[in-house]
């Protein structure tokens, strides 16, 4: 009797093993899959563009993603994270979803979620020089010096920015900016 108790423990426990290893695995249907290099890398693909959509949804199936997360799935911040992990091999889908996994990991995934917490603060508050005292704390968030505050208030008080928010005003101060160059 205690030997049939010690079979089914073990038997038990080989079992949970088995399904655990099985689990990690990825499925043999999935290997072609995930060997392909992914739509957005073969041509320029936007955001909208049905084949880079396939990509996303590949995606979303292996790497987990809250809201702010989504922001990574744009063509531009999937090759900036292809080249902040540098992948030295073929990128595949399998390449591109270890990378993802690779830069949520690291220390500047913190700072992209603080910068897009940021944008989305920027993109709610409408230009107002008036309260600018206020506002200019979203700016030290970014990096900006004194010069570069009172130049960004100069160029927010100009009567064609007065409509914008202040993600709008930023984007257009910066492409004032290298325009100048």
């Amino acid at each position: 009797m205690k030997n049939k108790k010690t079979y089914h423990l073990w038997a038990s426990f080989l079992m949970l093993l088995l399904s655990l290893s099985s689990y990690a695995q990825e499925k043999p249907a999935n290997q072609p899959l995930l060997s392909k290099a992914p739509n957005f890398l073969k041509s320029r693909l936007k955001h909208t563009d049905s084949l880079f959509l396939e990509d996303i949804n590949l995606i979303k199936r292996y790497v987990q993603l809250d809201s702010i997360d989504l922001e990574i799935l744009k063509p531009q911040i999937l090759y900036a994270v292809l080249i902040e992990t540098k992948v030295d091999s073929a990128v595949t889908y399998k390449t591109l979803i270890n990378a993802i996994q690779t830069f949520k990991g690291g220390i500047g995934y913190t700072e992209f979620r603080k910068g897009i917490i940021l944008y989305k603060q920027m993109a709610l508050v409408k230009v107002n020089p008036q309260n600018w005292a206020n506002d200019q704390v979203l700016f030290r968030k970014l990096g900006f010096t004194e010069a570069d505050l009172d130049d960004f208030l100069l160029f927010i008080s100009k009567t064609e920015n007065k409509e914008l928010n202040y993600k709008q005003a930023y984007l257009a101060y910066m492409q004032e900016i290298d325009n100048l160059k």
